[in-house]
């Protein structure tokens, strides 16, 4: 996968999240926060409240579209700290990225420097990095597309946004990891989506699933909210700078 795709990626699984996001009743039980004897766009208004809120969390998703289907896995905070790591379409390898404010690391393996860098220049590239990290910064064309994926102040601002004429619906109880939570179906413009907000201390959002109109697919799961990012940067024998290879 393409640097530019990993963006792409980045901000559809971000925009789908825009989609569903703020796209049973019964008395609460002693654990409950209450939040699932309150109407639908309460909830949805509860959980953008919560999550406007976090200064970190841990996102693991898959989007799938027409190119195939990325995963991602990462913590990241307010401070700009991220770890994790994102495994392109098609099979084609996993980076392993970690950021402390605008400096980037970045692991990538065999397969994916083959699709990024051209030609016999590939092997050239492997064996001066020899699995090592590539170290830049956010400026970086290579590595800021990458790094994109560990902003949480963008998702902050998806999550906490309101679409115009959404529609939602209260769902079911379920749980999410273990963790007990309420459902709301969204449709908005022909996008659909479900996503499940914590019934027990904050109304977090805990898991969202939707579809738009192109068919791209989105499911994405948060956990770890407010929790350290140690996001540690790999020691200097263990990483080299982009402008060696340049």
């Amino acid at each position: 996968m393409s640097a530019p795709r990993s963006a792409a990626a980045r901000c559809a699984a971000a925009g789908t999240a825009c989609l569903v996001m703020f796209t049973g009743a019964g008395a609460a039980r002693a654990d409950d926060n209450g939040i699932a004897d309150k109407s639908a766009p309460a909830i949805a208004d509860a959980a953008r409240k919560a999550m406007s809120g976090v200064t970190s969390m841990r996102m693991v998703a898959t989007v799938k579209d027409s190119s195939g289907t990325t995963s991602l896995d990462l913590r990241f905070d307010e401070r700009g700290n991220c770890v994790g790591s994102v495994a392109p379409p098609g099979k084609s390898g996993k980076a392993d990225i970690v950021k402390r404010g605008k400096d980037v690391w970045m692991k990538l393996d065999e397969d994916i420097l083959r699709a990024q860098v051209p030609g016999d220049a590939a092997e050239d590239a492997i064996a001066l990095i020899n699995g090592r990290y590539l170290h830049g910064t956010t400026g970086s064309p290579l590595l800021r597309d990458f790094a994109e994926f560990c902003d949480l102040g963008f998702f902050k601002k998806e999550f906490s946004s309101k679409p115009v004429n959404e529609q939602l619906d209260k769902g079911a109880r379920t749980t999410v990891d273990g963790r007990p939570a309420i459902t709301v179906s969204s449709r908005h413009e022909g996008e659909t989506g479900t996503f499940q907000v914590s019934t027990e201390d904050e109304p977090y959002l805990l898991r969202i699933q939707g579809t738009d109109q192109p068919g791209e697919q989105l499911e994405a799961t948060f956990s770890a909210f407010d929790e350290p990012v140690v996001a540690k940067p790999p020691a200097p024998a263990d990483s080299v700078d982009l402008s060696q290879l340049q």
